[in-house]
């Protein structure tokens, strides 16, 4: 089988071309688009499977009456913008969905009574009167936005930055400590690190001294690289339909399974599209990712197809900068050491010149056997080891901390770095070696085609395949065909006010 499942099905495909982000968001089922704002009075809304008017119509009919509460599909707790596919026959409520969650929203009713933003007139402010629609305008709802940025309709928990332009994971927190820890050590390293090692050296080290350098700058680009790379998302459909499966599956006449192991299709309910092989839902940042290997936490994000090279780059750089950082923190104490030994050797001379005269005596041989047991008792009551250790740790206490912190991250990068270079040359991910698919699993790895190949592999997957995202920075634009057009859903059913209204071929699990 041709290398790597997920390259053939990414990237071995005619490139189109880069989405924008109109086109990105808008399909012909998307009737509007609603922007929800999270404030302090409203931190979330709540989706149900059926307007809340039903509920009351129940109640006058005196049908068994079912606790609203108990059917939500879901809250929204941040300030996102949705896709609206129809409303209800009050035009009061509409229906949304987040990835693969569906669920009925309380639409913001503009009337005559209702005071717009003059500004932005699709904004409705409270009302102050106390009919039935202001009472309604009082509860969390959705405002009608014609226009948004593109990062502002992103179900996933990025963290965008520069207007849209660059997008982080999840734990983007993390990511600005890893910088942090990173230039501390490089200030700490060329500024005094340096400098002190040059007085206990005969002759400058330059390789350490370049290697410091361009694994400094080589950390940095690359943290970054793969901070910000998207790592292979593949977009989430926001709809209340299923999907078909996709063209070359088993059902579709191809020959990739579905839900069938590594090598096969599976469904997301989050995401509400078939993943292909080898692709994992990532909790923390709630989209699905191409090739997934593992999520990181101090990079801050998903680590997978396009930017696991980067990832592995980094940690060969970070690796030799560590390695540099613990070597040069040595030679620092260990010249210190020599000079604190130095002294107390000087200190027990002149104490052994102070109370011994050194004459000459008979048994020479004696005599300076005798003369080297005194000079031990005098060193040792001029300092001890613990004494000696005190001393260096307080006279180079940043070189001592330093290098314990970059001694034990050596170990632990380079460790890191020859466990990825394995996976490389088994064509595994983090995912799949930790759950053991192939090794437990009695699954054959089809994309293992010999070391060599799985690095040619490798080396030239990720550049190769295109990114499916649009630019976030971008504003989108709902169709002047389609503004002021909003009709009820399609799938609406009169009557059965009692059943769930979304229909049975929707995704809601």
């Amino acid at each position: 089988m041709a290398a790597d499942e997920t390259s053939t099905l990414l990237s071995k495909r005619p490139k189109p071309p880069r989405v924008t982000a109109t086109s990105y968001y808008y399909s012909p089922k998307i009737q509007r688009f609603y922007r929800f704002t999270s404030t302090k009075s409203s931190p979330f809304i709540a989706l149900y499977r059926r307007p809340l008017e039903i509920y009351d119509d129940a109640k006058q009919q005196q049908q068994p009456i079912i606790n609203p509460q108990t059917e939500t599909t879901g809250l929204l707790t941040r300030s996102m913008v949705l896709p609206s596919h129809g409303t209800d026959p009050s035009h009061r409520w509409i229906l949304v969905s987040v990835g693969g969650r569906t669920g009925w929203a309380r639409r913001t009713v503009p009337t005559t009574n209702t005071p717009v933003d003059e500004e932005n007139p699709t904004i409705c402010l409270p009302c102050t009167d106390n009919s039935k629609t202001s009472k309604e305008q009082r509860f969390p709802s959705f405002h009608p936005a014609d226009s948004f940025q593109a990062k502002e309709g992103w179900m996933g928990n990025h963290i965008f930055l520069c207007r849209g332009k660059l997008m982080l994971g999840s734990d983007a927190s993390l990511f600005y400590i890893t910088n942090l820890l990173l230039f501390a050590s490089m200030g700490i390293y060329f500024f005094l690190i340096a400098k002190h090692q040059q007085l206990y050296q005969q002759q400058p080290n330059d390789v350490q001294y370049y290697s410091a350098i361009l694994s400094a700058i080589g950390s940095t680009l690359y943290l970054w690289r793969a901070a910000t790379l998207d790592p292979g998302i593949l977009p989430p459909d926001s709809s209340p339909y299923r999907p078909p499966p996709p063209m070359d599956s088993i059902p579709q006449g191809g020959s990739i399974p579905i839900n069938s192991g590594p090598s096969g299709y599976r469904y997301c309910s989050t995401c509400n599209i078939f993943r292909p092989p080898r692709s994992k839902h990532c909790n923390s940042c709630n989209v699905c990712v191409a090739k997934f290997d593992h999520h990181c936490p101090w990079v801050g994000n998903c680590i997978g197809l396009r930017n696991h090279g980067a990832f592995f780059v980094f940690l060969c750089f970070i690796s030799v900068w560590c390695c540099v950082v613990f070597y040069g923190c040595i030679v620092v104490v260990m010249g210190s050491y020599g000079e604190v030994v130095e002294n107390v050797h000087r200190l027990a001379e002149e104490k052994d010149s102070t109370i011994h005269d050194n004459s000459n005596n008979i048994n020479n041989n004696f005599e300076q056997e005798h003369d080297k047991q005194r000079h031990y008792e005098s060193y040792e009551n001029v300092m001890t080891d613990y004494q000696i250790l005190f001393e260096i740790i307080s006279s180079q206490p940043l070189e001592v901390i330093l290098g314990s912190f970059a001694l034990l991250c050596a170990w632990s990068l380079v460790s890191l770095t020859c466990f990825h270079a394995l996976l490389v040359s088994l064509a595994q991910t983090t995912n799949e070696r930790v759950r053991g698919v192939y090794q437990y699993g009695g699954v054959e790895n089809e994309e293992d085609e010999g070391c060599c190949r799985n690095w040619m592999t490798f080396c030239g997957s990720g550049g190769s395949v295109q990114s499916l995202l649009p630019d976030f920075s971008e504003v989108v634009r709902l169709p002047e065909d389609r503004r002021g057009k909003e009709g009820v859903w399609e799938d609406w059913k009169a009557g059965d006010s009692l059943s769930s209204l979304i229909s049975p071929h929707c995704g809601d699990g």
